[in-house]
């Protein structure tokens, strides 16, 4: 009976021990690759982009195109050329006249920075629906049309995104 009972307390011993093991395992794993986020091309109307993956093209009437994850969203104005004729903007502008007609437009003095020779963006937070948010506006030029991209979170997730936006925003290639 003693013998029965030993191997009953080994094999309880030994099933709290995997479980308390595998817990642990599976926490390290989580904390130590929480980093590694496997990330996925997204291609739409002349525009590619690389992100993290998980996001989800949506309709948006006023936008191009409109992806979103469960973070963070994504919205692509495509503006021809020849829209912006009556701005006096067209294929031979700049993207600094663009990004003057758009701070001009939204009645803002925004404040762009060079993110590299073929974008500029400025940052700024809004509330909407009592929610704050963290946007980061965009402008590139492609061979036939100027592009805005908005990429947003909630605000409080503002330092995790920011460089990722950033990162995102790198990948651009427009057509």
């Amino acid at each position: 009976m003693k013998n029965v009972v030993k191997v009953i307390i080994g094999i309880i011993c030994f099933v709290v021990s995997f479980t308390v093991c595998f817990h642990i395992g599976s926490w390290f794993g989580k904390t130590l690759f929480k980093d590694k986020v496997e990330e996925k091309t997204y291609t739409d109307s002349g525009l590619t982009i690389t992100m993290e993956e998980g996001f989800n093209k949506r309709d948006y009437v006023s936008a191009t195109f409109y992806y979103e994850s469960q973070y963070a969203a994504m919205t692509g104005i495509k503006e021809y050329f020849e829209d912006l004729a009556d701005f006096d903007i067209d294929g031979n502008s700049s993207l600094e006249e663009y990004a003057q007609l758009i701070s001009y437009v939204n009645n803002k003095d925004n404040e762009y920075q060079n993110l590299n020779d073929k974008i500029m963006y400025y940052t700024y937070t809004d509330t909407i629906s009592g929610k704050d948010f963290f946007y980061l506006t965009a402008v590139t030029k492609g061979s036939d049309a100027f592009w805005i991209i908005n990429l947003f979170c909630e605000e409080k997730n503002k330092d995790t995104y920011l460089p990722k936006f950033e990162k995102w925003l790198a990948t651009i290639e427009v057509e």
